[in-house]
């Protein structure tokens, strides 16, 4: 990641939120299951939590994509987290109060992942429009791992001592992270309004049109579908991880914190081994290594009940789906067209995410009906067939159209006002792996925007 000393400046502000924001999301993505665990030992009530928070991004996904193609997206993001400070604290005042309810945090856990739908889409929309297609790949890495450092890695260790010192402080700390993020963001140099003519589109229309470049893409739509499984099976590991660890290893608090700490560690690595790895063997190895890494890692979890097998086990997973997300997350800021961007990442991550739900509920009824071993064992087996049956779409990724090609050719057809002017197709290369630097499409320069 040496090239992100060459990134510009406007990125390390969004870089900065992004760290700020992390360490709040830390402190909740601890205190959140041992708040639900203290409250219940049943694993569904605990996995209803985490399900509440699955939830928004199918049912509102694509409504938040289609907003942020027609919405400022600094004003949109920065408002956001003004939102969620508020929110945050008020569930905080709420806790020292009462001591909390699984009701209550289901409720919390809701309102924050509608939230989000808006603000994840506009931050992986906003992120082409402040750094060159050349410095995705490095940008995406230094991105993911500050998220990995302070959510999990600082996050989690921080989280659970202020647990230990009230249930609710947690809360209130985030809070105040949101409210600094907020600002960082609002101070944000640069011209991030929509589009011209995005928004006399009809709303509807704009949905529908994301969805079908998504679905003409062989490589992102097969990526996406067999992101489907690892995020369904990875749910409903993750809703009964917190009972798992103290029922099963015999941890506590704190040594569930530290399978999360080890989980960071491993995604740490991915994230620095990302960018090399892809260069090496090529996107689509890399992308089905990671499934087929992290399908392994749910079955060792699921066939022992020792501590250190689990956290062998988190490592991976975490190295794994780091490694998944740079590389995939690169490639579609690269190929996808910028007027498109946050409908074609909303339909992404909506078609993706749609499983959370349901395998965090899943997870919780197999684990009350057939133990807490059965979530990891039944996931594994499933992503390993599911990465079976996407090998052949994914072997379809190529390189991104040249500079001045028109997308439509080869991803079907878009807006005239999304693609601008048709030209000639652009040829492929066979058996050049894709690499974000054979892209600098125009369309990802704005005026206004810092120079690159």
């Amino acid at each position: 990641m040496n090239a992100g000393r060459r990134l510009p400046t406007p990125f390390w502000t969004l870089w900065a939120a992004s760290a700020v924001s992390a360490l709040g999301d830390g402190l909740r993505y601890v205190a959140f299951p041992l708040l639900a665990a203290g409250l219940s030992s049943d694993p569904r009530s605990v996995a209803f939590v985490f399900l509440a928070g699955y939830l928004p991004w199918p049912l509102f996904g694509l409504l938040g994509g289609a907003v942020v193609d027609r919405t400022d997206r600094r004003a949109l993001m920065w408002r956001s987290d003004l939102l969620r400070a508020a929110l945050v604290a008020g569930f905080s005042l709420l806790v020292l109060a009462q001591g909390g309810q699984i009701a209550a945090l289901a409720g919390v856990s809701f309102v924050l992942g509608v939230v989000e739908t808006g603000f994840d889409n506009a931050a992986s929309a906003i992120l082409p429009m402040v750094v060159p297609a050349p410095q995705l790949e490095s940008a995406n890495a230094w991105l993911q791992s500050v998220l990995t450092i302070n959510a999990t890695l600082v996050g989690g260790p921080f989280g659970a001592a202020l647990y230990g010192l009230g249930h609710h402080v947690p809360f209130a700390v985030d809070a105040v992270t949101f409210a600094v993020a907020a600002a960082l963001i609002r101070s944000l140099a640069g011209d991030f309004a929509p589009t011209p003519n995005v928004g006399a589109a009809h709303l509807g229309r704009d949905i529908a049109e994301g969805l079908g470049w998504l679905w003409r893409q062989p490589f992102l739509r097969s990526a996406c579908l067999l992101l489907v499984v690892i995020n369904g099976t990875l749910a409903a590991g993750e809703a009964v991880l917190v009972l798992f660890a103290r029922q099963v290893l015999g941890l506590s608090d704190y040594g569930y914190t530290a399978l999360l700490v080890t989980l960071a560690l491993g995604a740490i690595l991915g994230t620095l081994v990302a960018p090399r790895v892809r260069r090496q063997v090529g996107l689509p190895a890399v992308v089905v290594a990671a499934a087929l890494c992290q399908a392994g890692a749910l079955l060792a979890a699921g066939l022992s009940s020792r501590v250190t097998v689990a956290v062998a086990a988190m490592a991976v997973i975490g190295a794994s789906n780091a490694t998944w997300n740079v590389v995939t997350i690169s490639y579609r800021q690269a190929v996808v067209p910028a007027a498109l961007l946050g409908r074609v990442t909303s339909s992404y991550r909506v078609v993706g995410l749609s499983a959370m739900p349901l395998g965090a509920g899943a997870g919780g009824v197999i684990a009350h009906d057939y133990g807490l071993h059965a979530p990891f064992l039944l996931g594994g087996a499933v992503l390993v067939a599911a990465t079976a049956a996407s090998f052949r779409g994914l072997s379809a990724a190529g390189p991104p159209p040249a500079p001045g090609a028109d997308h439509r050719e080869s991803c079907g057809t878009v807006s005239r006002a999304a693609a601008g002017p048709a030209r000639g197709p652009t040829p492929r290369r066979r058996g050049r792996p894709w690499s974000p630097a054979v892209h600098r499409s125009s369309s990802r320069r704005r005026r206004g925007s810092p120079p690159s």
